[in-house]
């Protein structure tokens, strides 16, 4: 896939093998320009140096000439190239980060914590217009900015560029419950949830307890989807019976910031049938409810009041 975003546990190694894919990016095809950028310029040196330490424990034919450098140097410190004219660069992190000529590759590591991220993929994307690809790669912080937008409208919207992937704790061959429930006791839940389940419901600010909302999550798989509307944001587990009482409860974003409109329609046993999540005009949020509302039996609406 041509844009992939991870979502991750901490200390997955994912970005030794995102640096890994690089080195073999650039020495073995030429002309290739790949920018690597992290949460601040030390951090993306950092990665660049990774890549140079695979580089110098490579056996000696399978490695391609780097030409910039001092003798015995592997390049500078935020730059290699190779003989071929490809090369890997260390961006500092500022707004005009993502301002270059045509890339092959950009690589944001944990992009859910750099800043400047949505104005650096602005500027990067008429640069991989060309053919270039990019990855996106972090654990998660919040359910706002960047990188949280990019991941849900990756698993629900068919027309996003992002191919998402997710990477769980127990993928790890060395961890097992025990680790687990070393690491939670030690951390708390919140940062556990962020840091080893890579929750972004739990690792931001919530109201209910974490545990609780966890348990819920948890039970989510058992109400298969049978049905989505508009790009996956609406999705529906039950179809309307004839006599069912249904009540929709709905959250109103005005579309002024980056909330999102929501609702969960349900019968009078308590039982779930659908659910909405999206950033859409009040007006068009306003008619889906009318529309689901009248399709389930004329459902009681209970809209939030805003302003």
């Amino acid at each position: 896939h041509r844009f992939n975003i991870i979502l991750k546990f901490r200390q997955a190694g994912i970005t030794e093998l995102i640096s890994l894919y690089c080195l073999w990016l650039t020495m073995y095809h030429p002309n290739k320009k790949v920018n690597i950028i992290s949460i601040k310029d030390s951090v993306a040196k950092k990665v660049l140096k990774k890549i140079k330490y695979m580089y110098k424990n490579l056996p000696e034919h399978l490695k391609v000439p780097i030409v910039n450098g001092r003798m015995g140097e592997l390049g500078t410190a935020s730059m290699t190239e190779f003989i071929n004219g490809s090369f890997i660069e260390s961006i500092p992190t500022s707004e005009e980060a993502g301002r270059s000529e045509s890339l092959s590759l950009l690589v944001i590591d944990e992009a859910a914590i750099v800043r400047w991220a949505s104005q650096i993929w602005s500027a990067s994307f008429p640069t991989l217009s060309t053919g270039g690809s990019a990855i996106l790669n972090s654990t998660p912080y919040g359910i706002s900015g960047f990188y949280h937008s990019k991941w849900v409208e990756a698993i629900t919207d068919s027309d996003s560029p992002f191919h998402p992937i997710r990477l769980y704790w127990k993928m790890h061959p060395e961890r097992d419950q025990k680790w687990y429930d070393t690491m939670s006791k030690a951390l708390g839940p919140r940062r556990t949830a962020q840091e080893i389940d890579g929750d972004f419901l739990s690792s931001g600010s919530t109201v209910f307890d974490l545990t609780d909302i966890k348990a819920i999550e948890d039970t989510l798989s058992e109400y298969p989807v049978i049905e989505t509307r508009f790009n996956g944001q609406l999705r529906i587990m039950d179809k309307p019976k004839q006599g069912v009482r249904y009540f929709i409860g709905a959250d109103v974003a005005t579309g002024r910031s980056n909330d999102y409109s929501a609702f969960t329609l349900g019968d009078s046993n308590g039982e779930e049938a659908a659910v909405f999540k999206g950033r859409i005009p009040v007006e068009k949020y306003a008619k889906i409810l009318g529309n689901l509302g009248k399709e389930f039996n004329w459902a009681t609406i209970a809209p939030e009041t805003n302003d």
